[in-house]
C-alpha cells in the first residue's frame, strides 16, 4: 500500500469508528458536560478527539499489515508531521515505506511458504493414514470418502448439473470454515463450478444419501488456499448431504467455490482512479455476500 493510499484508508476508517450502533439517524449529537469539562474550548477537544480517533484506527491497522514499529516512533511520526517539524520529505517517506513493504512482504511469503509446506506434509500423512480405517474408499485421483447415511434416491448428478445440498467443511484440526448448516439454508451450485473434489464426489452421490469426503489439496483450493480461512495445500474434510438435483447448466469453466465473506472489505481506488473522482468503499461482509450471490445470479442467465 502507498503512503497516500494507507492515509485514506486511515480516512476512511475513521468514518467506521465514528458510527454508534443503534443511534438514531435523526438524533442530534451532544457533548456531555463532563467530557467538555476537560478541554478549554470546543476547537481543542475536536482537535483531540480526530487525532486519537486516527491513532486509534492508525495502530490496528499497521498492526494487520505486519509493520513492527514502537508506539512512541509512531507517535513522533505522526506529531511531527502536523506541526510540519518532520525529519523526512515525502520523497524519503516513500522511499522508506518501499523497504518496510518489501521486508514485510518478504516475511509474509516465507511464512506462507512454511506453513504450506506444513500443511501439505499433514494431509499427505492424514490421506495415508485414513486409507486404511473402515468405510473409507480411496479413488485413483487421490479423493477419499466415506458412506455416512445411503438416500433412497436412485438418481445421480452429472458435472453439467445444479445440486442442492447441506454442507459442512471443516480443516483437519477440526476447525470449520465454511457451513450452510450455520447459515440454516440449503446451498444450490453447479457441479462444474466447484473445487474438484466436489465435482468427482458428488456424482457418486444418489439423492438423500449423506457422504464424508476427504480431499487432497490439489483437488481443493491448491497452493495458494483460500485466504484467510484455508491456507496453501490444505486437506480439506467435507460432510455433504445430497438433497436434489436442479437440472443442466452451461459448460462454462469449472471454478473454486467461494467461501462466505465474514468481514468488511475495504475497497480503494488506483491512483488513476482517486484522481478522477473515485471514493474509498467500504463494503459489509454481508453487502459483500449479497453482491456476490447477485453477480453468480447473473452469470447464469
Amino acid at each position: 500500500m502507498k503512503p497516500y493510499l494507507l492515509a485514506i484508508s486511515l480516512a476512511a476508517g475513521l468514518q467506521a469508528v465514528a458510527q454508534v450502533p443503534g443511534s438514531p439517524t435523526n438524533a442530534v449529537p451532544t457533548v456531555p458536560p463532563e467530557i467538555a469539562a476537560k478541554f478549554k474550548s470546543d476547537e481543542e477537544r475536536n482537535g483531540y478527539v480526530l487525532g486519537a480517533m486516527i491513532a486509534d484506527d492508525m495502530v490496528s491497522r499497521v498492526r494487520k499489515m505486519g509493520y513492527d514499529a514502537p508506539n512512541d516512533a509512531i507517535s513522533r511520526g505522526f506529531t511531527e508531521w502536523v506541526s510540519e517539524k518532520p525529519v523526512l520529505t515525502k520523497d524519503e517517506l516513500r522511499k522508506v515505506f518501499s523497504a518496510m513493504q518489501y521486508e514485510v512482504n518478504k516475511k509474509a511469503e516465507e511464512k506462507r511458504r512454511v506453513e504450506s509446506e506444513k500443511s501439505l506434509k499433514e494431509g499427505q500423512d492424514f490421506l495415508a493414514a485414513n486409507r486404511t480405517k473402515e468405510g473409507v474408499v480411496t479413488l485413483p485421483s487421490g479423493l477419499q470418502y466415506k458412506i455416512v447415511k445411503k438416500g433412497d434416491g436412485t438418481e445421480k448428478p452429472t458435472a453439467e448439473d445444479s445440486v442442492v445440498c447441506h454442507y459442512r467443511g471443516t480443516l483437519l484440526d477440526g476447525k470449520e470454515f465454511d457451513s450452510s448448516y450455520t447459515r440454516n439454508e440449503p446451498a444450490k451450485f453447479a457441479l462444474n463450478r466447484v473445487i474438484k473434489g466436489w465435482t468427482e464426489g458428488l456424482q457418486l452421490m444418489n439423492v438423500g444419501s449423506k457422504w464424508q469426503f476427504f480431499i487432497p489439496a490439489n483437488l481443493a483450493y491448491g497452493t495458494n488456499g483460500s485466504p484467510p480461512r484455508i491456507p496453501g495445500n490444505a486437506t480439506l474434510t467435507f460432510e455433504v448431504e445430497l438433497l436434489g438435483i436442479q437440472g443442466k447448466t452451461t459448460n462454462a469453466p469449472a471454478a473454486a467455490a467461494q467461501p462466505v465473506v465474514t468481514s468488511d472489505i475495504i475497497k480503494v481506488p488506483s491512483k488513476a482512479e482517486l484522481e478522477k473522482g473515485a471514493k474509498i468503499e467500504v463494503i459489509k461482509s454481508s453487502d459483500a455476500e449479497r453482491l456476490q450471490k447477485e453477480k453468480e445470479a447473473q452469470q447464469k442467465k
